[in-house]
């Protein structure tokens, strides 16, 4: 609890920053989620106006946008996303803002590929090269493609990751707003203070699951970079390709139900902002118990965790709790 609430101080300090340095009008970012939108406001602070796209409590993977959003993303002076393919939504978004700067948050980050729901992919742990290097995964999906990349983009379960998300975003801003750029420079090198300390205590609160324990298995695969931070293994998947979209195999349930057994998994993870109907009936078929964590979204400002940084927290502690020694 400690570096929660140290990180509460340090980004209050952030927006005081921000606000020191505050302009006339305020920035008007569009993020495409709200984890997005909570960074990048962050390292604005009173300098940007920032929406996110997809509501809070949603699951981006069955996002629609409406004429609203394509306005909203038409008047925007910049726009944030994930990238690697991971907005389906966006091809046509951007199709009709043509002159609005689209920055990838994900650029910079080593990107690893999806296993397709099997746990013993020898191809699952090999990196796929730097976001934004030749031919390292599409940015942005066509407008009429509805599937996911090459690429796992559901990096942000590493905190490590964000940070370079921090030096990207400070960038992307201080390119429309030169007159401020030691303002977002400093806002992102104390956010990024704050996501050491919630990496370093989300380590200590998941020290006391024993390592015959530390498998996942989850309801589509977006749990791979927390896996590798954290030292957990990604066991298995309901739902293979990264998106809730997906298709199920009953051929491949029925083997994750043996793998379950035969792994002696007690817990199989699902996403707060997904139907669990699907992960249910496997939960009961296999014996098992379904517990609930954050994977694509924020939650209302009332909820478990309406900043990156309670996100962070919450799943660390839900899956600490879920796993430690019986």
């Amino acid at each position: 609890m400690k570096w929660f609430l140290k990180g509460i101080v340090l980004a209050l300090s952030v927006l005081a920053v921000g606000t020191a340095a505050a302009q006339d009008a305020p920035l008007r970012v569009v993020a495409t989620t709200t984890i997005v939108a909570d960074v990048a406001r962050q390292i604005g602070g009173d300098l940007v106006t920032v929406t996110a796209l997809v509501p809070v409590d949603s699951d981006a993977h069955a996002f629609e946008p409406a004429p609203q959003d394509v306005q909203g993303v038409a008047d925007a002076q910049l726009v944030l996303a994930v990238g690697a393919d991971y907005e389906a939504f966006l091809g046509g978004l951007m199709e009709n803002a043509a002159s609005v700067p689209l920055v990838i948050v994900n650029t910079g980050v080593e990107m690893y590929g999806f296993s397709d729901g099997h746990a013993d992919d020898p191809h699952a742990d090999e990196p796929l090269g730097v976001l934004g290097e030749a031919g390292v995964c599409e940015a942005v999906p066509a407008a009429d493609d509805h599937e996911h990349g090459s690429c796992d983009p559901h990096t942000w379960t590493d905190p490590r990751n964000v940070m370079l998300w921090a030096d990207t975003i400070a960038a992307a801003l201080t390119a429309i707003d030169p007159a401020n750029a030691d303002t977002y420079t400093a806002n992102a090198a104390a956010y990024q203070a704050v996501l050491q300390d919630a990496f370093d205590g989300m380590t200590e609160t998941l020290s006391v699951v024993p390592a015959e324990r530390r498998r996942l298995v989850t309801n589509h695969e977006f749990m791979s970079y927390f896996a590798r931070a954290f030292d957990f293994e990604v066991a298995g998947v309901v739902i293979p390709g990264g998106t809730t979209g997906g298709e199920n195999d009953p051929q491949m349930v029925a083997g994750l139900i043996d793998h379950i057994r035969t792994l002696g998994v007690s817990v199989i993870f699902a996403e707060a902002s997904a139907s669990t109907q699907v992960i249910d009936m496997l939960a009961q078929d296999a014996g098992v118990n379904v517990v609930t964590t954050l994977s694509e979204s924020l939650t209302a400002p009332d909820g478990l965790a309406p900043t990156y940084l309670d996100y962070l927290r919450v799943n660390a502690q839900t899956i600490a709790d879920a796993l430690r020694e019986e």
